[in-house]
């Protein structure tokens, strides 16, 4: 038997998810040391104040036990508060305190520099058509997010 690697065939996309997870990381855990790796799934999109644990596990692809895990930890650490819903009281809406805001606005400027680090190693042209080969493969549809955007944007 060959002790030689093979490619990895679907596992680059993977890698390409776990490089730029530990440079966002890398670029925002100095600020905020409480924050591991997988906390990073709750601030993918844009914006989870007044969502649920429920909503954000969907999101995330995860179940509601490790989502609530990672959301209790937040909230130990001063991130998220959760308050009453007059809509449904079952349900606990997640809230950034201002730490939470901070971290928030921390991520998406670290999310911003990955990608601007993408483009400028392989150049508008080809970045634009790696998103577009991801939406056509993941059926994800909408427009390219602008990355100096990303990185000032005003959250709620």
């Amino acid at each position: 038997m060959s002790s030689v690697r093979t490619g990895r065939r679907l596992g680059l996309l993977r890698v390409a998810l776990d490089q730029a997870l530990d440079a966002v990381l890398a670029g925002v855990g100095p600020a905020h040391p409480a924050l591991r790796r997988a906390h990073l799934l709750l601030f993918r999109f844009d914006g989870i104040e007044g969502s649920t644990t429920a909503e954000l596990a969907v999101h995330a692809g995860m179940t509601k036990q490790s989502m609530h895990e990672l959301v209790v930890h937040l909230e130990r650490h001063g991130y998220l508060g959760r308050g009453p819903d007059a809509a449904d009281t079952r349900a606990r809406p997640l809230h950034l305190t201002p730490a939470g805001r901070a971290l928030e606005r921390d991520v998406h400027r670290a999310i911003a520099a990955v990608l601007e680090g993408w483009r400028d190693r392989v150049g508008q042209v080809r970045f634009d058509a790696l998103w577009e080969t991801l939406q056509e493969l993941t059926g994800e549809r909408g427009p390219l997010p602008d990355v100096a955007e990303i990185g000032t944007r005003r959250h709620r």
